[in-house]
């Protein structure tokens, strides 16, 4: 995937760059521009010098702990701008790696326009996006969004199913595709999970890529409105909500998970990496169950630096209350060359993948089995 820049200007701000991983990105200020690929954050500065009203509350009750690590693909940090305040997830009602209620879905029977088996695209208004972000070109809107539904085959209203958020890199034709998961761990016609595939605001006019590398980032109350959505009209087990992306949804995956931890209960991201926290949304101080993966040759995303997945573990390690660095092999993943850190706590395991000889790589099917091999066993 190649990263594209992109450049918002506001009234009293200067550059404020968004690159939505896989390296490439949305240009919330005019034109989106294709660019090479190259390291996120390297350089035009990672700081956001006046981000005012960043601040909120997360809410997410339940046992002591943090969030985890976020993201999106490498942006240049914001200069003034102005941000809303994070209204904070949905309230969990127990602790973050406990069980949690069914949601109010359960027992509602399906409409008719709800085809069990395949992606279905799903419109939804989006509420508390800061209206100070403006959207590309005339007619783009961070309100008006997409969504993908996945229903599982014999699909049963009185039964809670996980929810599996997943979103691409960027460039894909997410809005046009009828059949598009995203990121989907599972095939369509499973029978396990419900899936969602995120979209971008794009063709609308947002950009080819999520917009999660500012602090009052539309991304996420997106993923609030089409978390409560779907919790609302199907059954599903609040305690198991699990993101994963490539590349721009890699980043997109941190994001979340640092933003919601106590709501996510665990995250995948491939080539993603970790946003600078002034380009971040509050954390929400809740450990999550990791799984990541970064090609070993990965020069569009590569695991260094103050901004690759390397330092996203770092933040994740530090936020389960993982003792120690020690790691023992996990050879769940086929050639994906992972190791678990064998002092995290077993209901918030963090696991690290390098595959050896890949670059900007998903870990391919591989790796889809591992991370629900992972999610479908967290207690």
């Amino acid at each position: 995937m190649r990263r594209v820049s992109s450049a918002l200007w506001l009234a009293s701000a200067t550059a404020w760059i968004f690159a939505a991983s896989c390296s490439d990105g949305a240009d919330p200020a005019g034109s989106v521009s294709a660019g090479a690929g190259g390291t996120p954050d390297a350089a035009g500065g990672a700081s956001a010098a006046g981000r005012g009203g960043s601040g909120g509350t997360t809410g997410a009750a339940g046992t002591a702990g943090t969030a985890a690590a976020s993201g999106s693909s490498g942006m240049a940090g914001s200069a003034g701008t102005s941000s809303a305040p994070d209204a904070g997830p949905p309230q969990p009602d127990a602790s973050s790696g406990g069980p949690k209620a069914a949601s109010s879905g359960c027992g509602k029977a399906l409409a008719g326009s709800d085809m069990p088996g395949r992606y279905v695209r799903r419109d939804i208004t989006v509420t508390g996006v800061d209206p100070a972000l403006k959207p590309a070109t005339s007619g783009g809107s961070w309100t008006d969004r997409v969504y993908y539904l996945d229903l599982p085959a014999g699909y049963d209203a009185a039964k809670p199913y996980p929810l599996l958020f997943g979103g691409s890199g960027c460039g894909g034709s997410l809005t046009t595709n009828g059949d598009n998961g995203g990121f989907p761990v599972l095939p369509a016609n499973n029978s396990d999970a419900i899936q969602i595939g995120l979209s971008y605001v794009w063709p609308q006019g947002g950009g080819a890529c999520f917009y999660d590398g500012v602090a009052n980032t539309p991304d996420l109350p997106y993923f609030d409105a089409v978390l409560a959505e779907v919790e609302a009209s199907y059954c599903v087990d609040r305690g198991k909500v699990f993101v994963g992306g490539f590349s721009s949804g890699g980043w997109l995956t941190y994001t979340l998970g640092l933003a919601r931890g106590g709501v996510i209960r665990g995250i995948s991201p491939a080539a993603g990496g970790l946003r600078p926290e002034a380009n971040r949304p509050p954390a929400s101080n809740q450990p999550i169950a990791a799984l990541l993966l970064t090609g070993a040759n990965d020069t569009d995303n590569p695991a260094t630096g103050p901004t690759g997945s390397d330092a996203a573990r770092d933040l994740i390690l530090s936020i389960n209350g993982c003792v120690g660095t020690a790691t023992t092999e996990w050879p769940t993943c086929a050639g994906c060359g992972c190791v678990k850190y064998d002092g995290c706590p077993e209901a918030f395991p963090v696991i690290r993948c390098r595959p050896p000889g890949q670059g900007h790589t998903d870990g391919g099917s591989a790796f889809k089995k591992a991370i629900w091999s992972v999610w479908s066993t967290l207690p």
